[in-house]
């Protein structure tokens, strides 16, 4: 049966897509839900994907080019990790890109990448799917709760070494998913940090170049980078 342009079985699959990358690797970034959205896309999806992709196989499929386009989040994803793993010249556009387009989210590399809310959406405001849930407020309240129980119980059988959890308004909803963890402020109050069975979780701003500067990376990799040597 057609449900809006997407059959039962697409959208069951589409809802159920994980993530990208390694989910054994040792570094998890886990962030709001993806760029994109429409029908034909998530068509693309339900048909191509698996429940964990390679996050450059991925957008071949999606006809999204290649791995090394300006994306600020990815960017600074990729500073993040190497500033982590001493990598020299982290801050360099060059390195970053590399790392980018050949390391992140890759099947068998050291990051696992995905999302509090698993359909792809152009914008917090944004709505493209009326037609699936009537609004945005709808999707979270008929999702977000199995997704959150579903992010513990990976979170716990994997025990990634860090959990990244970006994007401050969502603070609350990742706090939910780490059962009486206290999560502390570090860097003058900036990021807030928790641990949670063997996986240390961080609390940072939303990914952008403003809010996570080379500066406060810099700090990030002086707290934690013994954790991952």
């Amino acid at each position: 049966m057609e449900n809006h342009g997407l059959s039962d079985e697409e959208l069951k699959r589409v809802l159920a897509f994980e993530g990208y990358g390694n989910k054994t690797a040792p570094d998890w970034f886990l962030g709001m839900e993806e760029g994109g959205g429409s029908i034909e896309e998530l068509k693309v999806r339900a048909h191509s994907f698996g429940p964990v992709e390679d996050l450059r196989l991925a957008h071949e499929k999606l006809g999204w080019g290649d791995m090394r386009q300006h994306v600020p989040t990815w960017r600074v994803m990729s500073k993040i990790v190497m500033a982590l793993e001493g990598t020299n010249e982290w801050q360099g556009t060059a390195r970053a890109r590399e790392y980018q387009a050949n390391t992140l989210g890759r099947a068998g590399e050291s990051t696992f990448l995905t999302e509090l809310m698993p359909l792809p959406c152009p914008s917090i405001a944004a709505w493209p799917y009326p037609k699936i849930f009537p609004t945005k407020e709808d999707y979270y309240a008929d999702i977000r709760p199995n997704r959150i129980r579903w992010l513990r119980s990976e979170i716990s059988t994997s025990q990634p070494r860090m959990v990244i959890c970006y994007g401050k308004g969502n603070w609350p909803h990742h706090m939910e998913i780490f059962d009486n963890v206290e999560f502390r402020p570090h860097v003058d109050g900036r990021i807030r940090v928790g641990q949670y069975h063997s996986s240390k979780i961080i609390l940072l701003p939303f990914l952008s170049y403003d809010l996570v500067p080379a500066t406060l990376i810099e700090q990030i990799a002086h707290l934690f980078r013994h954790e991952v040597d």
